[in-house]
């Protein structure tokens, strides 16, 4: 045997110069397979039309659906929502009709509710994070994203919270719930708005719980008074303290260089 031969770069160089159909066939194949399950889990190019068609690890998962609010369903209620798939196939998915989305947690039981969201959510993108289904409506939390006026900042609120929180909505948490799951996150959150419009009487509450006491409402007047006195005082304070502190600098500045300008001074006289 040759020293060329035993060489290693030499073997590995007729080793890639051989034909391995059956290896490359094998590569190609688990190529294409893992390319197929990455498009089977990911979805690419799919528009959801109706609960049946999200996969089942989409909802298990909670995985984020982009889309853009374009109005209600009547009769039951239910939001519907122009689901965008990441790629955007214009023939396909502008023949396809929005997903009927019900609220997790949540009945809507007043038709300001349809009024607001036609002022607010009107052709705004939200995010959809599946939880359920019911027939071929879509259950789920909605996420209403609202660009800022005059700014480049996005407001990010969650519709079911904010409907009961108006008072335009009840909560409708089931039982049972397992903790630290996503239902276990929302859920109190659904809960505390319900509490704080029944508290200030909004919306359906005016008419089913009595009037607040005046005493209940001078009182909250007055918190909140003292509350906004307090936070302009101290921003006030704030403001002062910063002034004192640059003028004390600025001071101690001067005084530490007056020693220095006087022997310049002097020079310069002589």
């Amino acid at each position: 045997m040759s020293e060329k031969e035993g060489d290693i770069f030499y073997n590995l160089q007729t080793l890639l110069g051989q034909d391995y159909r059956g290896v490359n066939i094998a590569v190609y194949a688990l190529a294409t397979a893992s390319l197929a399950f990455s498009i089977h889990k990911i979805r690419p190019v799919s528009k959801f039309s109706k609960a049946t068609k999200v996969p089942d690890h989409f909802i298990k998962n909670h995985e984020p659906l982009n889309g853009v609010y374009v109005g209600v369903q009547h009769s039951p209620v239910r939001l519907l929502i122009n689901h965008k798939a990441p790629i955007y196939l214009p023939l396909w998915h502008s023949s396809k009709p929005p997903i009927p989305v019900k609220l997790w947690g949540v009945d809507i039981v007043s038709g300001n509710a349809v009024n607001w969201l036609e002022c607010v959510a009107k052709g705004q993108k939200v995010t959809l994070k599946p939880i359920g289904r019911e027939k071929e409506d879509l259950v789920s939390s909605v996420l209403l994203h609202l660009p800022q006026s005059g700014k480049k900042s996005v407001e990010t609120l969650d519709i079911g919270q904010k409907l009961v929180e108006l008072g335009f909505a009840k909560a409708s948490v089931p039982q049972g719930i397992k903790e630290k799951t996503f239902e276990s996150q929302i859920a109190p959150v659904i809960l505390s708005a319900e509490t704080c419009a029944k508290k200030y009487r909004n919306g359906i509450w005016s008419d089913k719980l009595p009037p607040v006491p005046l005493y209940v409402i001078y009182w909250r007047k007055g918190s909140k008074f003292v509350a906004g006195a307090f936070i302009f005082t101290i921003n006030k304070l704030v403001q002062l303290l910063t002034f004192a502190s640059k003028s004390a600098l600025i001071g101690t500045k001067n005084l530490m260089l007056r020693p220095f300008r006087s022997t310049s001074k002097q020079i310069h006289t002589t």
